[in-house]
């Protein structure tokens, strides 16, 4: 990618902001890069189910298998029946430690099934774990993969649940990450929204009580939506990292620096947001919500810029649109 502006359209609704999960890791320093498939959440639920079904049980040592194929068959075979003695012989007596445990229910169970029956196969990695060959399981049509190798050993193959965590992590930062520039581009089509009613942009997004002039108010059964909707509400900035817009904080600019197209310039005159409008989005907790930062003017390309450990820090010094060479140009 280049740092030269392109303008893109920028029509982007606010449910494909939200809805979407089809994603890959963004950062090119993130190891492993694996399709992404819309039944990802169901497939880590269901894993999370095996979890929430567990009665306290002997430990039993983790299985190993002739093949990839062979360890696959005994992770689907224990989901399917529910059999937690089975699963904790599968991946081992910690699995729970690697996978969540909230909010799962049958259907979640199914829909990986479902997966699975529409296909499956063992997929190779690009490069050893640990110096010892290793696999995925593809499940489906699309190529979704499970977040957890299948490792060869001294005495055949075992899932490797620790190795689960850095994949899982990884996962989460890239659909973080492209929800945060598909939001980023809904703020675009919202702020001209916002023009053609009002002759000018929006300062802030969240409207003054009984006031339009935010991009968010509330409407009532029948008024048509502002035009941000609901997403407004939770993008303020000033939140704790858990409140934080799928793991992401954002922050209207008002000016450009000498990087941007046109050159330096306040986009405020007279005391009014008239001559454009820029967007910062910086993670909320740097390495485990996200790690890119974007931003993002009225042209509607964004710039992304991993800002570091203090990203916090840095993310509250910019105040200009200013992509300079260490930004460089993305897309969804």
């Amino acid at each position: 990618m280049t740092g030269k502006s392109i303008r893109v359209s920028t029509r982007h609704s606010i449910r494909a902001a939200i809805g979407s999960t089809r994603s890959t890791p963004r950062a090119s320093h993130l190891v492993g890069r694996f399709a992404s498939h819309p039944a990802l959440s169901h497939a880590l639920a269901a894993l999370a189910a095996v979890a929430m079904f567990a009665a306290a049980q002997p430990a039993a040592a983790q299985a190993v298998y002739p093949t990839p194929d062979a360890a696959a068959s005994a992770f689907a075979n224990a989901l399917a029946t529910s059999d937690h003695p089975a699963m904790e012989k599968v991946l081992g007596k910690n699995y729970g430690r690697y996978i969540p445990t909230t909010n799962i229910g049958e259907d979640d169970i199914y829909a990986f099934l479902g997966q699975w029956a529409k296909g499956h196969r063992i997929v190779d990695d690009p490069a050893p774990h640990a110096g010892r060959k290793s696999v995925h399981l593809a499940v489906g049509d699309d190529g979704w993969t499970l977040p957890i190798p299948i490792v060869q050993t001294a005495r055949g193959w075992q899932f490797n649940t620790p190795a689960a965590t850095d994949e899982m992590l990884t996962r989460r930062i890239g659909r973080n990450e492209r929800a945060a520039v598909l939001t980023s581009l809904a703020y675009v089509d919202a702020q001209n929204d916002y023009r053609k009613q009002m002759q000018h942009y929006a300062q802030k997004f969240i409207s003054s009580p009984g006031k339009q002039d935010g991009l968010y108010w509330p409407t009532t059964a029948g008024e048509p939506e502002s035009p941000l909707g609901p997403l407004a509400a939770t993008m303020p900035h000033q939140i704790a990292p858990g409140e934080a817009y799928y793991g992401y904080h954002y922050r209207i600019l008002t000016s450009q620096g000498a990087k941007a197209d046109g050159g330096a310039q306040n986009y405020v005159q007279d005391g009014v947001l008239s001559k454009g409008f820029g967007l910062v989005a910086w993670p909320a907790e740097y390495g485990k919500t996200g790690v890119m930062s974007f931003i993002v003017n009225q042209n509607g390309q964004v710039y992304e810029k991993n800002l570091g450990p203090q990203t916090p820090r840095v993310a509250s010094t910019i105040t200009t649109f200013n992509p300079d060479s260490s930004w460089q140009a993305t897309q969804p």
